[in-house]
C-alpha cells in the first residue's frame, strides 16, 4: 500500500511540472509573438540604438558597389568620422557602420558580415579600447539590439536574451499606453546621415570632458587574439579585404600607458590582410578640447582631423598595397602616416568637405 501512494506521488509531481512546464512555455511563446506583432513605440524606434536597422539596411542597399570602404566600430566611428567627407576625398563610396562599443566588435562583425562583398569591398575596423576591453559574445547591448531589429534568428542564437527581450516587450506596452516619445537630442536614430555617420551632436556645445583619472584600459591579449581570430574567420577568410586603423583616443590614456597602446595597437595590425605595418599612433591620441562628452566622442573640431587620420590611413594602405581590385590608384595628398595632426585648426579643410 505505501509503494503505491508513492508511485501516486511520484506522477502526480510529474504530471505538475509538466503542466508548469507548458504554462511557462507558453507564456514566453506569447511574450515573443507580442515581441514580434507590436510595433516600436516612439521612443524606441527613434533611439540611438535602433540606427542598426538603417546601417543593415545601408550596407544591403549597397552591396556590389564598385571600391565600397565600409568602416566598423563602436560609437567612437559614429560620432568621429565623417564617411562623407572620405567618400569625396577618396573618390569611392565609404559608408559608417560605427555603432556602440557594448554591442561587441565581434557581434557587429557578425551583424555585418552578409551585407559585405569580398569582390569589392575594403572594411576598415576602428574599435575603440573600451569595445575591446567589453567585448563579450553576450550583453545586455547586444539583447537590446535584437530586440529593437525584432531579429528572431540573432535571438535563437542567443537564446539567453529571452529574459530581456520579454521584459522590454512589457517596457513597450507601457510606453504604447503611456504615449511616451522622449528622444534625447543627440543619442537618437535620426541624428545620423544617410551615410551612416552621426552628426546631431555637430555645433553642440559641451564641456571639454575631465581625462585627469583616464587611463588606457587593460585588454588581455587573449581577450585581442579572440576578436582578432574571430575577424579574420568572419572576413579575411572570406576574402575580405581589411585594414586596422586605430580610434581616437585621450592623448592621457597613451601617456600613462604607452606600452599598453603600443602592445594593443601592434597586436590588432595583425588584422591588416596586406603588409601590416602598425601605425604611428601620435596623431590618435587628441587632447581632450577635441572630445565631445567622453572617451572615444569627437566634437566637430575632433572629427574633422580623425577623419583626415583616417583618409590618410587608407590611402597610405592602398599605396602599400598597389592598385586596388580594379586596378585603380589612391590619390595622395597627405604627409607620413605618423605626422601628428593635432595642431590641425577645425575650419583648416572646411572647404574640401570635412564638414557634414
Amino acid at each position: 500500500m505505501p509503494s503505491s501512494i508513492s508511485s501516486s506521488d511520484g506522477a502526480l509531481a510529474r504530471t505538475r511540472l509538466i503542466a508548469i512546464l507548458c504554462a511557462v512555455t507558453g507564456m514566453i511563446a506569447l511574450g515573443l509573438g507580442a515581441w514580434q506583432a507590436i510595433a516600436l513605440s516612439p521612443i524606441s524606434s527613434n533611439r540611438y540604438l535602433a540606427v542598426a536597422s538603417d546601417k543593415v539596411s545601408m550596407l544591403a542597399a549597397t552591396k556590389g558597389e564598385a571600391r565600397r570602404i565600409v568602416l566598423i566600430g563602436g560609437s567612437g566611428a559614429a560620432f568621429s568620422i565623417s564617411a562623407q567627407s572620405l567618400t569625396q576625398e577618396l573618390d569611392r563610396p565609404v559608408y559608417n557602420g560605427g555603432l556602440q562599443a557594448g554591442v561587441g566588435l565581434r557581434n557587429l562583425v557578425d551583424l555585418y558580415a552578409p551585407y559585405l562583398d569580398p569582390d569589392n569591398d575594403l572594411v576598415v575596423l576602428l574599435p575603440e579600447p573600451e569595445m575591446l576591453e567589453s567585448d563579450a559574445r553576450y550583453s545586455q547591448t547586444w539583447c537590446d539590439l535584437v530586440f529593437l531589429t525584432k531579429d528572431l534568428s540573432a535571438l535563437a542564437a542567443r537564446p539567453r536574451c529571452t529574459p530581456f527581450i520579454l521584459w522590454r516587450t512589457w517596457q513597450e506596452a507601457g510606453h504604447h499606453m503611456s504615449g511616451t516619445t522622449s528622444v534625447d537630442p543627440v543619442y537618437r536614430r535620426s541624428g545620423f546621415n544617410a551615410r551612416g555617420d552621426l552628426t546631431a551632436h555637430l555645433g553642440v556645445k559641451s564641456p571639454t570632458p575631465d581625462f585627469s583619472a583616464y587611463d588606457h584600459p587593460q585588454i588581455t591579449p587573449e581577450r585581442l587574439q579572440a576578436v582578432i581570430d574571430h575577424a579574420r574567420a568572419t572576413l579575411a577568410r572570406r576574402g575580405v579585404e581589411v585594414l586596422y586603423v586605430p580610434a581616437a583616443m585621450p592623448k592621457a590614456g597613451c601617456i600613462q600607458s604607452p606600452e599598453r597602446v603600443a602592445a594593443m595597437v601592434d597586436q590588432l595590425s595583425t588584422l591588416t590582410t596586406s603588409r601590416a605595418e602598425a601605425p604611428k599612433m601620435d596623431q590618435f591620441c587628441l587632447a581632450p578640447p577635441l572630445f565631445f562628452d567622453g572617451a572615444g566622442h569627437l566634437n566637430e573640431r575632433g572629427r574633422v582631423i580623425q577623419t583626415e587620420n583616417v583618409r590618410r590611413a587608407i590611402a597610405d594602405h592602398m599605396r602599400r598595397g598597389g592598385a586596388d581590385k580594379d586596378g585603380h590608384n589612391e590619390r595622395d595628398g597627405a604627409g607620413e602616416l605618423g605626422r601628428d595632426t593635432t595642431a590641425l585648426e577645425p575650419h583648416s579643410r572646411a572647404s574640401e568637405g570635412l564638414s557634414p
